[in-house]
């Protein structure tokens, strides 16, 4: 299996390398738009809600206060006539049924554009695994005539749900994505109880074009996954209730989905660029950055040659480590004996992270791992100078986008602004990203930080480029 599927990778990566801007940018399109329509609910089971309940859902979308509290308490997308970005209507032995696809978490705006395979800034798994779970409590007293079917459907969708709103590990804040949910599978499949004292690891959603590339060096941030092998890919699938065998049949399409996405291209910077001062940040570049964040180079079609990108320990980057402490001995037990162990397997690259590939940086703003810092401009400062609040409300429209900062607005020190976020803040509002929360730090990534000012200006200038 393994040898096949990275034959299959590289036959993929000669055939980019070689093709015409036309086709890369026609294969990109149509693997975009398969996305749009990508989920895995199979044999009743995976990331879906009760059946019946999405044609509740049709019943009402076209009321704007409905969609609008979507969009800002759950931060999903919502488009075209208030319709949810990501979720079906799927028909199952005479059921109607909510299924979630890749794309919900899989997409986002920036600077007030969609881009689908951009990780979604404001996604709140936490406060949607509370709300559905709730409502289908309430769904299931009120509903009558449920044959076995309906029940065991109904029955899974209320357990994805639960697993979601579990207080101990779910996310604090919008934006974020607890990887202990993940993990939980783990353990439930040993038969082992969590560890009390278990992290939440909450990561933002990373973007997907490069994947093809990265995916060979490993998966996540740190690079935990083994990317050549399909199984990571279902993670989320398992932990909502899929079964290991269901997976074993319909890995085939696992593994045509994450090869597709390898022909994912980044989005252009939108707005203009001064390229006299991009031109004197690429040198600013090369002699501060490129270190870690390797090369970039077009091919003959000016369209990115996708590169993998390098894995930095921790004691060099120093940025925030809850996303590491769960990658215990014990885990890693469990993930070599789990049911999926052919496919689902970890690598032993140690304490640290990647440093991402900065193809179409602009659009991945907040920045680092945990999604901590709100600006390049925020990450070129110590990091105790960094901004301790920001406001993640219309993340990813245009009146949120600062062009100077390449990143989020943030509200001027001692402004009636800032003292509004602060009060938000003291109130546990999900939105306010809070740097004081465990795992949210704004640590490390002291890189750049003692450039000149005009250095700063000039690199940022250059990065829209990218």
């Amino acid at each position: 299996m393994v040898k096949k599927i990275a034959f299959a990778i590289m036959i993929l990566m000669v055939f980019v390398k070689g093709a015409s801007a036309e086709d890369r940018i026609r294969l990109d399109r149509e693997a975009k738009a398969a996305f749009l329509n990508l989920h895995f609910f199979a044999d009743g089971r995976g990331m879906h809600t009760a059946p019946g309940l999405i044609k509740f859902y049709e019943s009402i979308s076209g009321r704007g206060v409905f969609s609008d509290t979507i969009r800002n308490r759950w931060g999903m997308n919502v488009l075209d006539k208030n319709k949810i970005v990501g979720l079906y209507n799927v028909r199952y032995k005479n059921m109607d049924v909510g299924v979630l696809g890749c794309v919900a978490c899989h997409s986002s705006k920036a600077a007030g554009q969609f881009i689908v395979g951009l990780g979604n800034k404001r996604i709140d798994v936490f406060r949607v695994g509370q709300d559905v779970l709730a409502v289908q409590k309430l769904y299931d007293k009120v509903t009558i005539n449920k044959d076995e079917e309906f029940v065991k459907v109904e029955k899974n969708a209320i357990a994805f749900a639960q697993h979601l709103a579990v207080e101990k590990i779910g996310n604090l804040t919008q934006g974020l994505v607890p990887v202990s949910f993940v993990r939980g599978w783990f353990y439930r499949q040993a038969g082992v109880p969590m560890p009390e004292n278990i992290t939440k690891g909450a990561v933002k959603v990373p973007a997907l074009w490069g994947y093809g590339i990265k995916r060979q060096v490993g998966q996540f941030s740190d690079g935990y996954g083994n990317g050549i092998l399909p199984g990571w890919a279902i993670a989320v699938e398992l932990t909502a209730g899929q079964l290991p065998e269901t997976v074993r049949g319909y890995l085939p399409k696992v593994v045509d989905a994450e090869d597709a996405l390898g022909h994912f291209l980044p989005p252009a910077y939108p707005f203009a660029i001064d390229q006299g001062r991009a031109a004197r940040g690429q040198a600013v570049f090369t002699k501060n950055c490129q270190g870690c964040h390797g090369t970039y180079e077009r091919d003959s079609q000016g369209l990115p040659v996708f590169k993998a990108p390098r894995w930095i320990p921790l004691h060099m980057v120093q940025t925030d480590s809850d996303r590491l402490e769960s990658n215990t001995p014990e885990f890693n037990e469990l993930v070599k004996n789990n049911p999926l162990s052919d496919i689902l397997q970890h690598t032993e690259l140690g304490r640290g992270y990647f440093a991402p590939r900065l193809e179409a940086v602009w659009a991945r703003f907040p920045y680092l791992h945990n999604a901590s810092v709100p600006s390049i401009a925020a990450l070129l400062t110590p990091p105790h100078e960094r901004p301790q609040l920001f406001a993640l409300d219309d993340a990813g429209e245009a009146h949120r986008f600062d062009q100077e900062t390449l990143g989020l607005t943030v509200p001027a020190k001692g402004s009636l602004h800032e003292y509004r976020l602060k009060f938000r803040a003291s109130q546990s509002d999900r939105a306010v990203y809070n740097t004081k929360h465990v795992g949210q730090t704004a640590v490390g990534h002291g890189f750049g930080t003692t450039l000149t000012a005009g250095e700063k200006r000039d690199l940022v200038e250059y990065l829209k480029t990218l």
